[in-house]
């Protein structure tokens, strides 16, 4: 299957929502109780953004970032449609947010995954992600356990 990545817009606020809620992340994670405007605010914010991958005129996949001090840039609401599952697409959306931290001159790249998602661990640490529990994320749950924090030095000069 060919997937087309593009930048978010308001417009695809309602798209992005229904690819993060079909993900299936676990109902006590703050993530199932993400608004359609709780994204307007993390996307649209100073130097934040996202991607959104399309099949056809599906949307498949998505992907946040935003900026966390001048030298890491914060990668958040990784999401792909289960039946897009096993084909590359979530490594890419990954490699799309580290190609814009190249490109802002960012050192690292910081995500935080929730205790009721660890399983995820294994995937972003073949994508190079170690565990850091030195780092802090900034836009923690102040509501939710702690999350395990995982970065990644991105390299600069090359896009």
């Amino acid at each position: 299957m060919t997937f087309l990545l593009r930048p978010v817009t308001r417009a695809d606020l309602p798209a992005f929502h229904t690819v993060m809620m079909a993900a299936g992340m676990d109902a006590r994670s703050s993530w199932s109780r993400t608004t359609v405007a709780d994204l307007e605010r993390s996307l649209f914010g100073v130097g934040a953004g996202g991607l959104l991958a399309w099949a056809g005129a599906e949307a498949v996949g998505c992907v946040g970032y935003r900026p966390d001090g001048s030298h890491t840039l914060t990668l958040n609401k990784l999401a792909t449609s289960p039946s897009t599952r096993g084909q590359g697409l979530g490594a890419a959306l990954v490699q799309a947010v580290e190609a814009v931290a190249t490109e802002r001159g960012v050192d690292r790249v910081l995500l935080a995954v929730s205790q009721f998602n660890l399983e995820v661990i294994p995937f972003y640490e073949r994508l190079g992600y170690v565990q850091d529990s030195a780092a802090v994320y900034a836009h923690a749950s102040p509501n939710s356990p702690a999350p395990v924090v995982l970065v990644k030095g991105v390299p600069q000069g090359v896009v």
